[in-house]
Parts: C-alpha cells; structure tokens; sequence
C-alpha cells in the first residue's frame, strides 16, 4: 500500500533551529546558575518531552519561568532558524504528487507563526498541530480527525521520541539525520528507514512509486 500521507516534525526535520534552541537553553541555564551544555552535550542529553530533559538538568526552575525565559530568546533569535537544505525541494514534491501533509511539532504557536512568515512553509502543510508536548498522545487524534490510513502514512523526524510516536500510531517512521539525534540514537529506536536528509528521501520515494513497506531497496 503506497504512502499518500506525511506528518512531518519541524525542528531538525524542515527547520535548523538547533543553534537557536541551544542558545535559549543555554541562556535559561546561565539564569539560573546552571552549567551551560556544549553541542555535542545537548545533543547527546536533549529528549522530548522536553519537560523531562529540564527536570533532570534544572529541576529547581519553576516551569513557567522557564519556559518564559526560553521562549524570549527564542523570539530574539528567530532570524537564527533556517530551512534545511532538500526541505523546500521535498515540500513541492508531495504537492506535486498529491501527498496529503501534516505537522506534529513541539514548536510553540508563536515561534511557528514567526518562521512560516519568513520560510512560507506553512503553504505546504495541510494542517499544522503545534505546541504539542507529548507527540504519541496526539497522533491517533490526528489519524483520526484526517480520516488517515496508518498503512497509508509516514512520519518523518529527528528525534527518537518521533520514532515511538510513529509506532505508537501504527505508521511507517522514518528518521532524518539533519537535527538533533545522532544516528546511534536513532538506530536505537528501530525506524523503518533511516536518510540523511529529505533528498534522500525523495529519491526513494520517486524510486519506489511512494511504496516502502516490504519494497526492495
């Protein structure tokens, strides 16, 4: 059964924002007299829930403080985030080939309103679900508002937390290697295929007439 819906991830997947997003960290820590975390370190400690990251490195920062904090530098910095290179390419290409598309993303509303104005890709996104802490508790909901075949749809993110998202909703995963986990992280979490980036992914969905599951490579 060939693939005729994407969800797609945001930060790391259509979006670089990791250099703003470690900055706005770091800034939250330095508040608060907390080691600030190199790259390779935020990276390596960085999960979503992004509550649970916090809770471990800054528990004592009152979360409304923090996210307050984070989310100032984070309007500051907005000119900092970039679309990643084949993210534009790969958008046009699933409007061109009828591919319904979606967003399930941590962003925050204002931030995703700030880059969508600058980047334009919200023109490509059929419907946006924004501001979600906790992906796996809302891509059934998702599903099943769109009327969405799991066997017909992909998911396609960075993080490991997308990989058990996708599983959670019974779709095909695929993880990119342009954000934020390392591909060891990645591999860990089993997707069902692994690119480096969405020409890739393109490439192999043309190849392959958008069918993956059980297809030769």
């Amino acid at each position: 059964m060939p693939i005729r819906n994407i969800i797609f991830d945001w930060s790391g997947t259509l979006v670089d924002d990791l250099p703003a997003v470690l900055a706005a960290t770091n800034f939250v820590f330095d508040q608060h007299g907390v080691e600030q975390m190199t790259l390779d370190q935020f990276r390596s400690e960085f999960s979503l829930p992004f509550k649970g990251f916090y809770d471990r490195f800054a528990p004592n920062i009152p979360l409304p403080e923090l996210e307050r904090s984070f989310h100032a530098h984070m309007a500051e910095g907005r000119h900092a985030v970039t679309e990643l290179p084949h993210a534009r390419d790969f958008l046009v290409f699933c409007r061109e080939r009828g591919i319904r598309t979606f967003l399930l993303s941590a962003i925050h509303p204002n931030h995703f309103a700030q880059q969508t104005a600058v980047n334009g890709f919200g023109a490509f996104i059929d419907r946006p679900y924004v501001g979600v802490w906790d992906k796996r508790s809302k891509i059934v909901e998702l599903l099943e508002e769109n009327q969405l075949t799991p066997a017909e749809t992909m998911f396609v993110g960075d993080m490991q937390h997308d990989i058990e998202t996708a599983r959670h909703g019974g779709v095909f995963s695929c993880a990119v290697l342009t954000g934020y986990n390392r591909i060891d992280q990645l591999r860990a979490s089993e997707p069902d295929l692994i690119v480096q980036h969405l020409g890739e992914l393109r490439e192999i969905l043309g190849r392959r007439d958008f069918e993956l599951r059980g297809a030769p490579d």
